[in-house]
């Protein structure tokens, strides 16, 4: 159990040392994990920027025994818009990863998206064990946030049913993936999240950015390694990896 005898929730930056836990440190369900952070998030919403989504992929609704999406939230300090040969995220993680989604933003009105981008998104988390500590876990900590790259800012409409989305680490193709990865668009699925968190009274302003979930599988990284990320052939983004 957490400080205070409290289930764990992770309101903060991850931890850079290892966390074990069993289900009695957990919330005592999914709905009691999203109702104890929207509360949490609410009292300091400046504090977030954005949101990530999970099981909106095949591979993470295998991994993790879900049959719908599960989101956390992004602080501001932890969505980055780095320039081409940036060392990211500038800040540590325990974990050096990151997969190509689709990130969007946001629009006016608190419904729908008004730009949109590739980003490349690093998930890192101290719990071990997972994903068999279970999506309540996941949750619980934020689901695995660590850092969200953006690429350039489109306002236009989102790229074709047929797009390609790649990684390119020091100069060699380790993934070429499409939409078939997700299990909806992008679009659908923040209208999704959107339902979902205002069922949770979670604190989604205009604005915010919200990552749609891996197109590509989620790749390990080194420290100096140079990772570009593609749409068709031409690169969006274009950073070092850092300590």
């Amino acid at each position: 159990m957490s400080a205070a005898g409290r289930p764990y929730l992770r309101a903060g930056a991850g931890g850079l040392t290892p966390l074990s836990l069993t289900a009695a440190d957990l919330p005592a369900s999914l709905e009691a994990a999203y109702g104890a952070l929207a509360a949490l998030q609410a009292a300091e919403a400046g504090t977030w920027g954005g949101w990530k989504l999970g099981g909106t992929n095949h591979a993470s609704r295998a991994a993790f025994g879900v049959d719908r999406l599960y989101y956390g939230a992004l602080a501001r300090g932890e969505i980055l818009q780095p320039a081409p040969g940036a060392t990211v995220p500038g800040f540590p993680l325990i974990e050096r990863k990151g997969e190509v989604e689709i990130a969007l933003r946001v629009g006016a009105a608190g419904t729908g998206f008004d730009a949109w981008c590739v980003a490349l998104e690093m998930p890192a988390s101290a719990l071990t064990g997972l994903p068999g500590l279970g999506v309540v876990a996941l949750v619980a900590d934020r689901c695995a946030a660590g850092a969200l790259l953006l690429g350039p800012l489109e306002t236009g409409p989102l790229p074709g049913a047929g797009a390609r989305f790649a990684q390119r680490v020091n100069g060699e193709m380790r993934a070429d993936s499409g939409f078939d990865a997700l299990t909806g668009m992008p679009d659908t699925l923040l209208a999704d999240f959107l339902a979902m968190a205002a069922e949770h009274g979670a604190p989604v302003a205009p604005g915010h950015w919200v990552a749609s979930g891996g197109i590509t599988p989620c790749l390990g990284y080194a420290a100096g390694d140079r990772v570009e990320i593609l749409l068709d052939d031409r690169v969006v983004i274009d950073v070092r990896i850092g300590v």
